[in-house]
């Protein structure tokens, strides 16, 4: 995939592209379903197809102390696109001066004037142009006045509701992976490296790989089945997110246990996978509970992977 970091170097690499824009935060299915009619769209009309998008995301300016959490990094999402076929994207710098730009002007300088756009694929929920005034309806009106089109794509639905990154956001938050794994079209993934913690897994019983994250968004506390990648391999897991109640003075960990049995982690790069949750994170009046259960959710895991295939790695 090529990526441009400025519209100046589109053209004339690419004229009069089949555009689709969008943050893409997650490339969820709904994002999935976006840029596969794009492509299919430019393939008919044999003209190129460009993804647009903006970094950072642009809530991270125009409300920075209340922008959500991003369900994956940028190079994460980069990746992502690539893996759907995309062969060119553009990354426009979303700063101040830029948040500032009216929709009018967004699109007749930016969409019509930059990109040359001849049609712009986007969800029914794009908003753009200074405050978010612009909507779906106003670019479809300015696209005829600018000389490009704005197919109408119906919302991708789930369960009988839209899929959004706000709508994963809430399911991940309140420990309902099963549901953001179906929404995304893969399990949600935490990724970084195993450092040293305090070696309380290793002292119950049950060693773990301490994971230090910069993900901004984490699955509520509790204890989930998980499947952890280092190294090339796979291995079926065990994940407790939070803060181990049980024990005075413990921080808050991301603390995965092998299910294969140990192997030393540290310093490796590590994701987990989130496959289900097996219930929340309690406090427990002795050590000898924690211990019991521990091992009661191992087994249920253990279970889990008996009954479910693998899922492959996406």
């Amino acid at each position: 995939m090529t990526i441009y970091d400025s519209v100046k170097t589109l053209r004339p690499p690419l004229e009069r592209p089949i555009v689709t824009l969008g943050n893409f935060d997650g490339v969820h299915r709904g994002h999935q379903y976006i840029i596969a009619r794009t492509l299919e769209y430019a393939r008919d009309k044999g003209r190129p197809a460009l993804l647009t998008t903006f970094r950072p995301h642009p809530l991270k300016v125009i409300r920075p102390g209340s922008a959500p959490p991003l369900l994956m990094a940028h190079e994460e999402k980069m990746r992502r696109i690539e893996e759907l076929g995309v062969g060119h994207a553009l990354i426009i710098p979303f700063t101040p001066e830029f948040a500032e730009v009216s929709a009018e002007a967004f699109v007749r300088e930016v969409l019509r004037g930059d990109l040359g756009a001849s049609a712009v694929f986007v969800g029914n929920n794009f908003n753009f142009g200074r405050g978010r005034e612009g909507s779906v309806s106003l670019l479809r009106e300015l696209g005829k006045e600018q000389g490009f089109l704005v197919p109408v794509l119906p919302d991708f639905l789930i369960l009988g509701s839209p899929v959004s990154s706000s709508r994963i956001r809430r399911a991940i938050l309140s420990g309902e992976v099963e549901l953001a794994r179906e929404l995304l079209g893969r399990p949600f993934s935490v990724a970084g490296r195993v450092v040293h913690g305090d070696s309380r897994g290793s002292s119950l019983g049950f060693p773990t790989a301490n994971l230090r994250t910069d993900s901004e968004l984490l699955p509520a506390d509790g204890v989930y089945v998980t499947l952890s990648s280092a190294g090339g391999r796979e291995h079926p897991s065990v994940t407790n997110v939070g803060s181990r109640p049980t024990f005075e003075k413990a921080t808050f960990a991301v603390e995965t246990h092998l299910l294969e049995g140990s192997e030393d982690l540290y310093d490796q790069a590590l994701e987990v996978r989130f496959l289900a949750r097996l219930r929340p994170e309690v406090r427990f009046a002795s050590r000898e509970q924690l211990v019991r259960q521990i091992a009661s959710d191992v087994e249920r895991a253990r279970r889990y992977f008996q009954d479910f295939p693998t899922p492959s790695r996406p």
